[in-house]
């Protein structure tokens, strides 16, 4: 029989769960250090000139992880930035049109195409398209205000495109850190299930609505 140092080994040595790449490691950490490092460089821009769209607009065309810097900066998943591009590309709201400079951008696809883009071509148009990357920035620093993207987006989403973040505004970083913490029983809470509107949609409308388990006999 194994004593209980053997069965500690063999979860520590066995277990996927505690399953360790140095390599993978190292090259994510060294990621991380050069996001941090592009960001203290943009954090000493803002406090030396003030809040400017040229900062960011700078951090775009310049640095290999400037995109990837702002998104950490702001909270917002790089998924949902290609979810959001390809609302507005589906979107005519005048001015949400002229908030992303979308006339000088979309364009260049057909506008029939909506399939989402990919990181290239989205890095692509960063690189080569200074409306798009002005655009980019427009929608980081006053998108919280947009009436469509206000109608179209959770609070929670809304609230990253807006300017305190962009100032480094600690407190506004502390409340979106204990916010992510809260998302997932949020989200798990019986308030947010489909569910629950369902059954509540049927009873207003006297729709019949029945709730049971993936598998059940009908």
């Amino acid at each position: 029989m194994n004593t209980n140092e053997q069965k500690f080994r063999t979860v520590i040595d066995k277990n996927t769960f505690y399953f360790f790449n140095k390599e993978f490691e190292e090259r994510y950490e060294g990621y991380i250090g050069a996001l941090k490092n592009t960001l203290l460089t943009v954090q000493n821009a803002v406090a030396e000139n003030g809040l400017r769209h040229e900062i960011f607009e700078d951090l775009l065309a310049q640095k290999e992880h400037g995109l990837r810097s702002l998104l950490a900066l702001a909270g917002v998943s790089n998924e949902n930035l290609k979810r959001l591009t390809t609302i507005i590309r589906a979107t005519d709201d005048a001015e949400l049109n002229a908030l992303v400079c979308k006339d000088k951008w979309a364009a260049e696809t057909d506008a029939g195409d909506l399939r989402e883009w990919s990181d290239a071509k989205i890095a692509r148009l960063i690189a080569n398209n200074a409306c798009f990357r002005k655009g980019l920035v427009r929608l980081f620093f006053e998108g919280a205000g947009n009436p469509f993207l206000a109608r179209t987006l959770p609070l929670f989403e809304l609230k990253k495109f807006s300017m305190e973040k962009l100032r480094f505004d600690l407190a506004e970083m502390v409340g979106h850190h204990h916010s992510l913490q809260g998302k997932g029983r949020l989200f798990g809470a019986r308030g947010k299930q489909p569910g629950m509107f369902d059954s509540q949609y049927s009873g207003r409308s006297r729709h019949s609505f029945c709730r049971r388990r993936f598998g059940c006999a009908g």
